[in-house]
């Protein structure tokens, strides 16, 4: 585990203040799991954030009706850090499902201890908040796009943008994202690369 938390720092910017490594290791978790396995399950309460040290992960959207639809994908070089939003800013246990893809690892960060340092270490502060503006910009251009362009230019605009994620993640996920069927995505597919 110490070679994955040694990957973990060197993901990381170098920061001045080497407390922060410290604090980091106190309240950190490295967890190894396989594809399928749930990091963050439906009606959790646990405020957890998560750091993808290799692999991959998808979020779900559990609508009140129980079916879920993929809202978001995550690896180590792309959106690496999650968490469930509504459990952290609403106080509600979570509508979300985040899941495996590929063999994982993963850091767990107690985020309530972790928070209370970062709000006095304004390196680390400036660190996080530009990670989850990141999170946000990409978010939105992906939701922006989607609600503005057919399925077909959609699809053309995320090989553009995100060619990545279909070598990385599973048609259903990619459809389910997409708001259409895996049939309708392959017929897209076809007649895009044709």
């Amino acid at each position: 585990m110490q070679n994955y938390y040694e990957k973990l720092i060197g993901l990381l910017p170098k920061f001045e203040n080497k407390e922060f490594y410290d604090i980091l290791s106190q309240c950190t978790e490295i967890e190894v799991v396989e594809k399928g396995h749930c990091l963050i399950n439906f009606q959790s309460s646990a405020k957890k954030l998560f750091m993808i040290i290799e692999g991959a992960v998808i979020t779900d959207f559990v609508g009140s009706n129980g079916e879920k639809r993929t809202i978001m994908f995550h690896t180590e070089q792309f959106c690496p850090f999650f968490k469930s939003y509504d459990v952290f800013f609403q106080h509600k246990h979570s509508c979300y499902e985040v899941r495996a893809t590929e063999h994982t690892v993963v850091a767990v960060i107690d985020f309530e201890y972790f928070y209370q340092y970062i709000l006095q270490d304004i390196e680390v502060l400036r660190f996080y908040t530009h990670a989850t503006e990141q999170l946000f910009l990409i978010t939105e251009q992906l939701r922006n796009n989607q609600l503005t362009l057919t399925s077909e230019e959609y699809l053309e605009w995320l090989y553009e943008h995100f060619a990545f994620l279909f070598g990385r993640f599973p048609v259903q996920n990619i459809a389910s994202f997409m708001g259409i069927t895996p049939v309708w995505l392959s017929k897209l597919k076809a007649k895009l690369f044709s």
